[in-house]
């Protein structure tokens, strides 16, 4: 069969009555159709597996195998799924139809023939076919796509979770020995390139936390854990622990926990740390100068039945974020802007980490800034009554 010949379409006539496949031939072939004919039904099945035609025209009444019963037996035939089956009939009940449908047919059209509406319904039918045809490939490698990309999403979440445990090992080693030589006596100089180690060991070291959280909540294997915590004795020991590198950049770093606040809760104490840490590390590294403040208070809207919600306002005089950066900045390795990275340093983790730790405390991590007058990060998590 030459090129030509395989681009131009074929249908396949399955009528025991010659008439009707002669009146078939002439009007799709007038269409422009390759017309192939068969007899009887096992003969149209024998003739689709060896042409594979582009649309069957089936008649319902013929002897031994009937259009109803080849139709279905045609939808078990390799390639015969989704091809196009016009029944031709003289039967024009519901029940008929219905069973036309039960078996597998596409369409039917009701004897005797009409060529310009057999041709109309034909060339509609097969359209609609490969458009449907068409659909499920692109469905189906929509789905490949998708599995392939939950798969390496997968696949990513397991070798940072190992290589962050891998290279923590050994970090923790390293950060313990720096502390023991600090403990020695050593020159000025040594103690200079001891406290260096130590301060890029301990940097290196909250990068690789930060990947493996990211990684377990990638995964969804990140678990809360409560215990019972003092919230001001916890707010104490977050903002104390940066009041020296605040002290030496000249900034003003206070904390306001409100009377309502009840002095025990229970929640991850961890958890909470992590995110005002953060939060603070952040305020302190974009501020050149003015005030840093961390303000704690009840939430009472919406109310808990059970416990409370707090909420944590982390306010500063820093550099502030644009409008358009203010949802970019809580997406995974994004920063507000780009040359942050080499002015200030970071991954673009830590906030997507907050959020989404907020978050499975039941809150939700905002902020509002303005460029050259500062941002406040609020955030809201739910707490528990501490245990009796």
């Amino acid at each position: 069969m030459n090129a030509d010949a395989q681009q131009v379409p074929l249908a396949l006539v399955v009528d025991d009555d010659a008439v009707m496949r002669m009146l078939a031939r002439a009007a799709l072939e007038g269409s422009g159709w390759r017309v192939e004919e068969a007899e009887n039904g096992q003969e149209g099945l024998a003739a689709f597996q060896r042409l594979q035609p582009d649309v069957i025209l089936l008649d319902v009444m013929m002897p031994e195998m009937n259009g109803f019963t080849a139709c279905a037996a045609l939808r078990k035939l390799p390639g015969g799924e989704h091809v196009p089956v016009l029944i031709m009939t003289g039967l024009d009940d519901y029940q008929s139809i219905t069973q036309a449908y039960d078996a597998g047919a596409t369409d039917f059209l009701t004897k005797p023939l009409n060529g310009l509406l057999l041709t109309h319904r034909v060339r509609y039918i097969v359209r609609s076919s490969r458009i449907l045809q068409e659909l499920r490939t692109s469905q189906a490698s929509l789905a490949q796509a998708r599995d392939a990309a939950l798969e390496g999403t997968r696949l990513k979440s397991e070798f940072l979770a190992t290589m962050s445990h891998e290279i923590r090992t050994p970090m923790n080693a390293v950060l313990g020995m720096t502390e023991w030589l600090l403990d020695t006596e050593l020159t000025p100089e040594q103690h200079d390139c001891a406290m260096t180690i130590r301060t890029s060991g301990e940097a290196l070291l909250s990068i690789i936390n930060d990947i493996l959280d990211f990684s377990k909540m990638d995964s969804g294997k990140l678990q809360l854990e409560e215990t019972d915590f003092e919230v001001k004795q916890l707010l104490t020991d977050v903002v104390g622990s940066f009041q020296e590198r605040a002290s030496g950049k000249g900034l003003a770093l206070s904390s306001l926990t409100e009377t309502q606040v009840p002095a025990s809760l229970r929640g991850d104490a961890a958890r909470l740390r992590q995110i005002l840490s953060h939060l603070l590390d952040n305020a302190v590294k974009f501020t050149e100068r003015g005030t840093i403040a961390v303000h704690v208070a009840l939430d009472l809207t919406p109310s808990l039945p059970q416990g409370v919600r707090v909420r944590f306002s982390i306010s500063d005089t820093g550099i502030g974020i644009a409008s358009d950066a203010c949802t970019r900045i809580f997406q995974p390795f994004m920063q507000a802007d780009g040359t942050n990275t080499r002015t200030y340093g970071g991954t673009g983790m830590g906030l997507a980490i907050c959020q989404r730790l907020v978050e499975l405390m039941g809150g939700s991590l905002a902020v509002n800034s303005e460029p050259g007058r500062g941002s406040t990060f609020h955030f809201t998590v739910s707490l528990k009554p501490k245990a009796a």
